[in-house]
């Protein structure tokens, strides 16, 4: 399986995604910092303490991961099948449940490393900035604090990036890569949407693990029925 992997890593050649994810964090870092500028000319300052900015910021990251993992599944699963050159994989002596698992395995963790690492890199440039420019009157967060949502940090990109498997279904339909991107946006608007640090869904864990349980479900079922997908 391990071998798989790194086989399927290197095959798909994932520089883009790495280039893609930087330059997703400078701009959501970009847009953070503009956020916070806007509201304090208007003196609404949504991003006044340090709730709102994990809320904020893990909001626009996550939607932007959802989507890049949708793009992922397109590449690496849905082209495959649509171009039938997954019939070259399945020709090798591997279950064709190995294959598919490790390409899932594949995407879901370079999407949770890649939240993970990209709100995290957020949080401390927007911190480091704030520190120089003072968008914000001030930032009061300990270690212990700051450990705190962490953790939640790990636990909505951990929860997040199985959610984002859900466009699997939809795009295994009929091989669209078109359904599996706008059914990723869907779930962009259903787990990221943020009206402030007081509610928003973007703070609700059970939205993202509802999501993930349901994209579990999908997993076993697609990789239960890959020995009968019809490729005629």
């Amino acid at each position: 399986m391990f071998q798989l992997i790194r086989l399927e890593s290197k095959k798909f050649k994932l520089g883009w995604f790495i280039k893609g994810a930087i330059l997703a964090t400078i701009l959501i870092l970009f847009c953070l910092c503009m956020i916070s500028v806007l509201e304090k000319s208007e003196g609404t300052e949504m991003l006044k303490d340090m709730t709102g900015i994990f809320t904020v910021s893990g909001a626009m990251v996550r939607g932007v991961f959802i989507v890049f993992a949708a793009v992922l599944i397109s590449k690496m699963i849905i082209s495959e099948y649509k171009n039938r050159t997954i019939l070259i994989m399945f020709s090798y002596p591997i279950n064709r449940k190995t294959i598919l698992s490790a390409k899932l395995i594949i995407i879901v963790f370079i999407t949770f490393i890649a939240m993970t690492i990209s709100h995290t890199v957020v949080i401390t440039g927007f911190i480091g900035l704030n520190q120089i420019f003072h968008f914000i009157s001030a930032i009061s967060l300990s270690s212990s604090d700051f450990l705190a949502e962490f953790i939640k940090v790990i636990m909505f990109s951990l929860t997040t990036a199985i959610a984002a498997l859900v466009p699997l279904y939809f795009g295994m339909k009929k091989y669209s890569t078109p359904a599996t991107i706008v059914s990723s946006l869907l779930i962009v608007g259903v787990t990221c949407q943020s009206m402030g640090p007081n509610f928003s869904l973007a703070n609700i864990i059970y939205i993202p693990l509802a999501l993930a349980l349901i994209a579990l479900g999908i997993v076993v079922l697609a990789i239960r029925n890959v020995d009968r997908m019809d490729l005629n």
